[in-house]
C-alpha cells in the first residue's frame, strides 16, 4: 500500500515538474517573441518615417544604417576599430573591478580606517568621470593606456562603494564568533564576508559594463585615431547620420555581448539574493 502511495506521489511530482517547465518555456518564448516584435515594429516605423514624416538627414533609416555597417564590415574598418575599443573597455573593466574589490576589502574590515578615508572617496567620486579624460590623456598620451584608465575610473568607484557596503553589512558580532571558533582571516573572508558581499559585487559588475564602454569611447572621442569612438566621431564630422547610428549600435552590441558573458557567473551564484543598484548620475 505504501509503495503504491509513494509511486502515485512521484507521478504527481513529475507531472507538476513537467507543467512548471512547460510554463517556463512558454514565458520565455512569449518574452522573446514580444521583444523581437517590438524591434520589428520600431524598425518598420523608422523606415517608413524616414523621408516621409522626417528628413533622413536627422534620423537616417534602418536600410542606410545596415548598408553602412555592411560597408564597414566589408572593408575591415568595423573589426579594426572595434578591437581597440573592446580591448580598452575590457582591460579597463577588469582593472576597475579588481581594484575596487581589493581596495574595499581591507578598508571595510577596519571600520575606523574606512570612516577616515570615506570623504575622500566621495569627493573623488563626485568628480564627473568625463572630466578626467583630458587629465589622463595629458599624463599618458593618446595611446591605449589613457583609454584603459578612463574606463577603469568609470568602473572603480561603483564597484568599490558596493563592495564596501556588502562587507560592512556583516555584523561584527558574527565575525567575533567565527574568530572565537578558530576561523582565520582567510576563513572569514571565504565563508562569511564574500558570500555577504557577492550580491553587491555582482550588481556592480552588471551595471558597470556600459560604464567601461563609455569610458573607453570617451577617451576615443577626446583624442584618438582609432576605435569605434573615433569612427563615430569621424562620421559625425562628415555629417553622416547613418555612420553615427551605426557606431552607436556597434557599441551597444558589444555591451550586450559582454553582458551575456557574465550570465554563467550569475547562474553559478544564483543562490545569492540579487541586489539592484540604482543608475548613477552626475555625468558619469
Amino acid at each position: 500500500m505504501s509503495a503504491t502511495v509513494s509511486s502515485a506521489g512521484a507521478m504527481v511530482l513529475a507531472s507538476a515538474r513537467r507543467e512548471h517547465l512547460a510554463a517556463r518555456r512558454a514565458r520565455r518564448l512569449f518574452l522573446l517573441t514580444t521583444r523581437l516584435g517590438i524591434v520589428v515594429v520600431v524598425l518598420v516605423a523608422w523606415e517608413l518615417a524616414s523621408g516621409t514624416l522626417l528628413r533622413p538627414f536627422y534620423i537616417s533609416s534602418p536600410s542606410a544604417v545596415a548598408q553602412t555597417l555592411a560597408e564597414w564590415a566589408a572593408n575591415g574598418e568595423l573589426w579594426y576599430h572595434g578591437q581597440f575599443t573592446v580591448t580598452a573597455a575590457f582591460f579597463g573593466y577588469l582593472l576597475g573591478a579588481v581594484s575596487g574589490v581589493l581596495v574595499a576589502w581591507p578598508l571595510a574590515m577596519v571600520r575606523l580606517a574606512y570612516r577616515v578615508v570615506e570623504p575622500y572617496f566621495l569627493v573623488a567620486y563626485s568628480v564627473p568621470a568625463v572630466a578626467m579624460g583630458p587629465v589622463f590623456i595629458l599624463w599618458f598620451g593618446i595611446g591605449m593606456t589613457p583609454k584603459i584608465l578612463i574606463a577603469a575610473y568609470f568602473v572603480f568607484f561603483i564597484v568599490f562603494i558596493n563592495t564596501a557596503a556588502g562587507f560592512r553589512q556583516v555584523r561584527q558580532e558574527l565575525l567575533d564568533v567565527t574568530k572565537v571558533m578558530g576561523a582565520s582571516g582567510r576563513d572569514q573572508l571565504r565563508t562569511v564576508l564574500l558570500p555577504s558581499a557577492t550580491p553587491f559585487i555582482l550588481a556592480a559588475l552588471r551595471i558597470t559594463l556600459p560604464a567601461a564602454m563609455i569610458g573607453a569611447v570617451t577617451g576615443e572621442f577626446i583624442s584618438s585615431n582609432r576605435g569605434l569612438g573615433f569612427l563615430t566621431r569621424d562620421a559625425a564630422s562628415s555629417f553622416s547620420t547613418s555612420g553615427v547610428i551605426a557606431g552607436v549600435l556597434s557599441l551597444s552590441a558589444i555591451v550586450l555581448l559582454m553582458n551575456l558573458l557574465l550570465r554563467p557567473l550569475r547562474r553559478a551564484l544564483r543562490w545569492q539574493e540579487e541586489i539592484d543598484v540604482p543608475p548613477t548620475t552626475g555625468g558619469r
